[in-house]
C-alpha cells in the first residue's frame, strides 16, 4: 500500500511541471457553426414523425443562421488579421472599439434570428418536450456572459 501511495505522489510531482509547461493561447473558441443534428434533437425530445416534419424547416433555418454567422465571424477575423488588427493585451484604438461594437451588433442580429427559429421549434412541442428542450444547450451565435457578451466599456 505504501508503494502505491509513493508511486501516486511521484506521478503527481512529475505531472505538475508538465501541466505548467502546456502552452495556453488565452483565446476562447468561437461558437460552433451548427446546433445539433436533427436526429439527435429528435431522439432527445422523443419527437413523432409528424412533429419532426413540422420543426424541420425551423431547424434547418436555425442551422443556416449559425453557419452564416460562423462564416461572417471568420471573414471579420481574417480582415482584422490582414489589417494588423487588434493585439491582445493592448487597449484597442477608438476605431477598433467602434469596429468591435458594430461586429457585436451584427452578431446579436444573427443571435436574435436564431432565437426566433428556436422559439418556433419550442412552440411546436408538448410541455414535456419543452422541458427536455430547455435542458439542452441553447444554440449560441454569440458568446454571452462576462467574456463574450458583457456590457461594452464606457
Amino acid at each position: 500500500m505504501r508503494m502505491i501511495s509513493r508511486c501516486f505522489v511521484l506521478a503527481l510531482l512529475l505531472a505538475a511541471p508538465l501541466v505548467a509547461q502546456t502552452p495556453s493561447t488565452g483565446r476562447f473558441q468561437p461558437p460552433p457553426d451548427h446546433w445539433m443534428t436533427i436526429d439527435s434533437l429528435s431522439q432527445a425530445l422523443g419527437l413523432s414523425a409528424e412533429q419532426r416534419a413540422k420543426i424541420t424547416p425551423s431547424y434547418t433555418a436555425l442551422n443556416g443562421v449559425m453557419k452564416d454567422a460562423a462564416a461572417r465571424r471568420q471573414a471579420i477575423r481574417q480582415q482584422m488579421q490582414a489589417s494588423g488588427g487588434f493585439v491582445p493585451g493592448q487597449e484597442p484604438t477608438p476605431a477598433q472599439r467602434a469596429r468591435f461594437d458594430s461586429v457585436r451588433t451584427e452578431m446579436e442580429g444573427f443571435q436574435a434570428e436564431a432565437d426566433q427559429y428556436y422559439a418556433a421549434i419550442r412552440n411546436s412541442l408538448t410541455p414535456d418536450q419543452q422541458a427536455k428542450l430547455d435542458a439542452l444547450p441553447k444554440p449560441q451565435v454569440v458568446r454571452r456572459g462576462p467574456m463574450g457578451g458583457g456590457q461594452p466599456r464606457q
